[in-house]
């Protein structure tokens, strides 16, 4: 309390408060850092003289080494007159003089030591000129028949003058190493010394530096780590989005200030966090609502197509029919991945986590495509891992979906060759299969430049591309998200001209008693036009607002066996549902003066319609459309463009 009190009266900042509580320790560490640095370049010094002085004793030793090699060399020729025993002798005399400068400069600081390296110089010479050579001399003119010479050899040896000089020699070099081992170790004692210092230093150091921290910092702590404290507390809030709360400080340094502007950064966070949920709603809505307003007519566009085919139609007009037909799903793919990248970006895609077999998966996705390839020439060609669990955990439609995209896309950059697909196995552990996925094709290829414009929305590598190949660029983007959020990753490797090849890694759960749920591959099984009514028979209500589409609906489902009832909009439909008994009803979503979900509501409000069944039919088909439709009631989803097969698919699984 009293040192609350203190600072209080100090009225120092909280900059000069931290100052004051961190400066001194640090000071004093500086200062323990300054000791400790001037101990180990101490250390230091002392431990390079150290292995300077074991240098030096090492060349003593070395000089020893070849003084003993001239010596025994000599020797050896001496008493066998053998050439060879030379050997020793020569190489030693050729390195003397390098090995002699070498210590010399080693112990160039130490004039005693450098004048017993020359002496041992001297006498080495004088050895050689007074005993070794003139002994030498003397044995080569020995021959095996002249004992007259060979006494002479005997007479120079018995003179031991060769014997005194190397006595001599081996003396010096003794006190010369003598002196060099008593620097060493006093040299070992310095560092030994110097050691200790500076456990000393870094003890005493230390455990001062510590205390004082602590004992300042005690100090100071009620004033800063208090405030820190209501800080923390509030941003905690706020992150949750508790943006209301705010920073009550009763002081008048910076912690108010910091308060302040806090309270004041909540309170616009607060606004623009509302502005950005407007306009994300904003979109979500021009979307929805984009969504709406062209699946509606390509609903009556495609099928108008489906009715017109069932018609009389020369083969022209078939054709005709079917370039339509291709233009309007083309169009549906560019729309359903505007709205995935939508989602991917809000986060509001969610992975499904279904067993699957991903071999069988990869052979329906080149199945699906092999007509493709085929007329265009092409082979697909596929390689898997045996050691592929056969049943793992994931996202099959999103996983396939990535498959096709990339495969549709080597097939359609490629004229000719291969498209590859090759699965590998990277690590199996006991719950979770490491896969590498590459699918490689011959085609085009990317220049280097361009391959970073792969994974951006509505973007290809040049211009002529896309006018020779067409397409918006979605799909890739597409996958590159679909992949990170399974935690996995993609990448490209490709040169111009010569081909590419995409290489996706994923992490993926092992089912080892699981059974795989099966795929539908790609298309809806039709059924005949009143096979399905004499099965199921059915009272139909369809509520929907536009004529096109009443027409159409209407076409489709008498195809099925059934004559429906028509209502213009959600009033029509309650009341229809009052006036007559139905087994279900397909509800549009939009229609004016009453919308879809609240017709839902009031129907399902009776105790008689308790339990009929209401499926959407509708154009919104975003995945808050499909709560909306569930949370009033629906049962069932048919998103537009209606197909038959989705209508029959929904009546068997709802009333079969």
């Amino acid at each position: 309390m009293k040192a609350h009190n203190f600072l209080n009266n100090l009225k120092l900042s909280i900059s000069k408060k931290i100052f004051l509580g961190f400066g001194l320790p640090v000071l004093l560490m500086l200062l323990v850092l300054v000791l400790l640095f001037t101990s180990s370049e101490q250390q230091l010094t002392t431990a390079k003289w150290v292995e300077h002085t074991h240098e030096v004793i090492s060349k003593g030793h070395e000089l020893t080494k070849l003084l003993v090699d001239m010596e025994t060399g000599e020797r050896g020729f001496l008493i066998t007159g053998n050439p060879i025993f030379l050997a020793p002798f020569d190489d030693a005399l050729k390195v003397w003089p390098a090995k002699l400068t070498a210590i010399k400069l080693l112990v160039s600081d130490n004039i005693a030591q450098v004048e017993r390296i020359s002496e041992i110089s001297k006498l080495q010479q004088l050895w050689l000129v007074q005993a070794a050579q003139k002994e030498i001399t003397a044995r080569k003119k020995v021959k095996a028949d002249n004992l007259v010479s060979m006494a002479e050899v005997i007479q120079l040896i018995e003179a031991q003058t060769g014997k005194d000089i190397i006595d001599r020699i081996r003396a010096i070099k003794t006190q010369f190493i003598m002196v060099e081992e008593n620097l060493m170790t006093k040299r070992k004692l310095i560092a030994s010394n110097a050691v200790k210092q500076t456990k000393l230093v870094v003890l005493v150091g230390g455990i001062s530096s510590v205390l004082l921290a602590l004992f300042i910092s005690f100090y100071i702590s009620s004033n800063i780590v208090r405030n820190l404290g209501k800080l923390v507390t509030t941003t905690e809030k706020v992150s949750s989005g508790e943006f209301d709360h705010v920073i009550e400080i009763e002081s008048h340094d910076e912690f108010s200030v910091l308060a302040k502007s806090f309270n004041s950064m909540t309170l616009s966070l607060k606004e623009s966090t509302e502005k950005m949920e407007s306009a994300v709603k904003v979109k979500t809505d021009f979307l929805a609502n984009m969504s709406h307003e062209i699946r509606t007519p390509m609903n009556g566009i495609l099928g108008m197509l489906t009715l017109l085919e069932d018609t009389n139609l020369s083969k022209q007009q078939l054709e005709y029919i079917e370039s339509i037909r291709s233009c309007g799903d083309g169009l549906l793919v560019v729309i359903n991945d505007i709205l995935d990248i939508s989602k991917l970006e809000s986060g509001k895609l969610l992975l499904e986590k279904q067993t699957f077999d991903l071999n069988k998966l990869i052979n329906e996705s080149c199945f699906l495509l092999d007509n493709m390839a085929s007329q265009k020439g092409l082979t697909l060609s596929i390689s898997t891992d045996k050691q592929l669990p056969s049943y793992l955990v994931g996202d099959r439609l999103r996983i396939r979906q990535i498959l096709l995209n990339l495969l549709s896309n080597a097939i359609k950059f490629t004229d000719k060759g291969v498209v590859e697909i090759i699965l590998n196995i990277d690590s199996i552990k006991e719950d979770e299969c490491s896969i590498n996925i590459d699918i490689i094709d011959q085609g085009i290829g990317i220049s280097t430049q361009d391959i970073d414009k792969l994974f951006k929305p509505f973007s290809q590598v040049d211009s002529s591309t896309t006018r020779i190949y067409g397409g918006t660029g979605l799909g890739l983007i597409i996958c590159a998200q679909l992949i990170r959020q399974m935690a996995g990753t993609i990448t490209v490797q490709s040169k111009e001209g010569q081909g590419s090849t995409f290489s996706l890694k994923l992490a993926l759960p092992i089912d080892k008693a699981g059974r795989a749920v099966e795929l539908n591959h790609g298309a809806v099984e039709t059924p005949s036009t009143t096979v399905l009514a004499s099965e199921i028979p059915l009272t139909i209500l369809i509520a929907e607002d536009n004529n096109i589409n009443q027409i159409i609906a209407r076409k489709l489902f008498s195809k099925l066996g059934y004559e429906v009832d028509i209502a213009v909009n959600g009033i029509k439909a309650v009341e229809a549902v009052k006036n007559k008994h139905f087994d279900m009803i397909f509800m549009d979503m939009q229609m004016p003066e009453m919308d879809g979900v609240t017709a839902t509501k009031e129907i399902l409000l009776e105790p008689m319609n308790e339990h009929l069944i209401i499926v959407a039919m509708t154009a919104n088909v975003l995945d808050q459309d499909r709560n909306k439709c569930f949370e009033a009631g629906m049962v069932g989803f048919v998103g537009k463009p209606i197909n038959l097969g989705d209508i029959a698919k929904e009546i068997k699984r709802l009333k079969g």
